[in-house]
């Protein structure tokens, strides 16, 4: 749980020059978000044994290492370093980024897929001139429609499957402009959360980008509560949830990090569905069976002695045991905290033996989970 997060401004997020080239209205009709309730359709189940489908396992290597001349031999490292290559890289971005071959953005996506790996972007949904918080009504007005339909030309010119993160930790009280607790704080906050969520993909769709797959991404838990609150509380993040034509992965972020953020160490199971993160595993599974569960984020502290090698350990038993969790991101990144796998000689040893699981793959292939009859939104 926590109580205060920058958002990851690195280099992968610094697209904003001084002077940006104003960016002519798109054409065609505008997109409309609908602000009637969606029906989820009815889904088929996932399959029950681990073994029998995909786990891909990721990693979002730091903001020092997530440019386009560093991000490639980062990936290559990691792998020698843990002993598997993540299948998914996660790097942070805002709507002003440029994806085009030429762009900074393109470029570190294009590095991405050159060692085999699926770019999977975190997308802070601010841009050059517009509002610094508060940025949900805006978006729904169509404020940002310009930039996010350039952005979807240049995604779809990638030709190869992007995951796309928006709006991340949404139901959080960290000062994020998407948060609810920064867009009115009250029940209406997660409606104009819904919207402009499906305005942003309305437009992603009407400009081709079809390679895309929607990701979303809570926050564990209720924040504004730290208990176990459900449907009973206006942050509760399924008033959040854009539909299931709208989202193709589920998920939530969550870190074990007490002496930063108070609390008890928490085990991992714990972490993603006690009653501090309002079981927030268990109703995905059963609210959205249907939909595969993919971890954006995750991370232990060290602790005392190898409580986080043993963490390392629990965790990937644990997601892996689970049969909607198909993927899990590490926060390879020495923040807060010192996040990464190698911040102690057993903790390195905890990821390489989790690594060693053959299950656990080098490359994200959608080909096994369709079969399962999972609902993807996006094929």
């Amino acid at each position: 749980m926590r109580s205060t997060r920058t958002v990851r401004r690195g280099p992968a997020a610094l697209c904003l020059p001084l002077v940006i080239l104003a960016i002519s209205a798109c054409t065609g009709d505008s997109p409309t978000a609908s602000t009637e309730p969606e029906t989820e359709p009815t889904p088929a189940p996932l399959l029950a044994d681990p073994a029998n489908r995909p786990f891909f396992g990721g990693a979002y290597l730091g903001d020092a290492l997530s440019t386009p001349d560093r991000i490639a031999g980062a990936i290559r490292d990691f792998g020698r370093l843990t002993g598997k290559q993540p299948a998914l890289v996660k790097t942070f971005h805002d709507l002003s980024c440029d994806f085009s071959a030429t762009g900074w953005c393109g470029k570190l996506v294009r590095e991405v897929v050159s060692t085999g790996a699926t770019s999977y972007l975190a997308l802070d949904v601010r841009w050059a001139g517009g509002p610094r918080t508060g940025v949900l009504e805006p978006i729904v007005a169509g404020k940002a429609d310009a930039e996010l339909a350039r952005m979807a030309r240049q995604i779809a010119s990638l030709g190869s499957v992007v995951l796309v993160e928006p709006a991340w930790e949404m139901n959080g009280n960290w000062d994020y402009a998407w948060q609810g607790a920064a867009n009115g704080a009250d029940r209406n906050a997660p409606a104009r959360y819904q919207q402009a969520w499906r305005r942003i993909v309305d437009i992603f769709r009407r400009e081709g980008a079809t390679n895309v797959r929607w990701v979303f991404n809570p926050n564990v838990g209720n924040p504004l509560t730290r208990q176990a609150t459900g449907e009973s509380h206006w942050n509760w993040y399924g008033n959040y949830y854009p539909g299931g034509n709208y989202v193709d992965y589920v998920g939530a972020h969550g870190f074990n990090a007490p002496k930063l953020w108070g609390g008890d160490w928490q085990a991992p199971a714990a972490m993603f569905d006690g009653a501090s993160a309002d079981h927030m595993l268990s109703d995905l599974a059963k609210r959205y069976p249907g939909k595969p569960i993919l971890i954006g984020e995750f991370a232990s502290d060290e602790g005392s002695g190898d409580a986080k090698a043993r963490w390392i350990r629990d965790a990937y038993a644990t997601l892996r045991s689970h049969p909607n969790v198909v993927g899990a991101v590490w926060f390879n990144m020495n923040k807060e905290t010192d996040w990464r796998v190698d911040s102690s000689a057993s903790s390195l040893a905890a990821f390489r033996d989790a690594m060693r699981d053959s299950g656990i793959s080098m490359a994200f292939n959608e080909t096994p989970a369709s079969r399962s009859g999972n609902l993807l939104a996006s094929r």
